[in-house]
């Protein structure tokens, strides 16, 4: 069970991922540079010191599953990023949180996994609260204004998906610590064109969150996240990590002042609840073997 709580403390690092884009002031482009190059050098380090650095790094078995998985986290960051500038925060949260339906559909068509019971109940629950969260923030906004953002959180939603399956996938061949390492390096080499085209300044003060996020972010939580999915099924993680979009409730009425409303209290609730019932599941199972 230990793993589940895994993913659940990775997605509650990656909820602050806003604070930091705010703190930071760069171009997300940039910080999505800085702290994969960050991580390409401490990831090899955490996992030379545990003893369990890949051997034949550039020897790329299941290939394509590596492929996969650079390809649509890539296209599920720069889809979202895009989203949240073209589209209101609700259309674009929204939508990219579609990825655990998508996963639930998939999964047992591309990596055998069994649909779940537990899935078929635990999933609507957070659908449910995610709605709830969304509605109370302002909505979803329709008009044609908003189609290329809410087409660009579509995108992300569907990329979304095909991460969580391929890592699934990587983690069950253990092959997880290399996916970590050539992710970070190819990340690093896609964004460096436009972090070193884009206009932006660091200061000391910048630079040491650069650190820290790239440190938090990109080096513990998809160190935890990857090591999990060895024994959490794709469509349980698919809907613990709603606890990324829920954990930012409460970090923006402590560093934003924003007071939630009453529906996004209950919608949060919701989402708590069906990740109560996928770890709840999981105890049910281990006690019974």
């Amino acid at each position: 069970m230990k793993d589940y709580f895994k993913i659940v403390f990775a997605m509650l690092i990656w909820s602050t991922w806003g604070l930091m884009i705010r703190r930071l002031d760069l171009p997300p482009v940039v910080v999505l540079f800085y702290t994969s190059l960050i991580a390409s050098f401490t990831v090899p380090v955490v996992l030379k010191l545990r003893g369990d650095f890949p051997h034949e790094i550039f020897n790329l078995h299941s290939w394509h599953l590596f492929a996969a998985l650079t390809v649509s986290s890539l296209v599920n960051n720069i889809t979202f990023f895009y989203a949240l500038g073209h589209t209101t925060v609700s259309n674009a949260v929204f939508t990219h949180y579609t990825a655990p339906v998508i996963v639930a559909v998939l999964a047992p068509l591309l990596i055998s996994e069994r649909l779940k019971r537990m899935t078929l109940i635990s999933l609507p629950v957070a659908v449910a609260g995610m709605a709830l969260i969304v509605l109370s923030g302002g909505g979803l906004s329709l008009n044609s204004a908003h189609l290329p953002g809410i087409l660009a959180g579509t995108a992300s939603g569907v990329a979304y998906a095909f991460v969580i399956i391929s890592s699934r996938r990587l983690s069950m061949l253990l092959l997880h610590h290399k996916a970590i390492i050539l992710l970070l390096w190819l990340t690093t080499l896609a964004t460096a064109p436009a972090a070193f085209a884009a206009d932006y300044s660091l200061t000391l003060t910048t630079a040491a969150l650069l650190v820290v996020t790239g440190i938090l972010h990109s080096t513990a939580a998809p160190l935890m996240y990857f090591s999990a999915l060895r024994r959490v099924l794709a469509q349980h993680a698919s809907i613990l990590g709603y606890i990324e979009p829920l954990a930012a409730i409460p970090l923006a009425f402590l560093f934003l002042s924003e007071k939630p409303a009453l529906a996004a209290l209950f919608g949060g609730a919701l989402i708590l609840f069906s990740g109560y019932l996928v770890i709840h599941s999981r105890s049910n199972v281990e006690k019974e073997s």
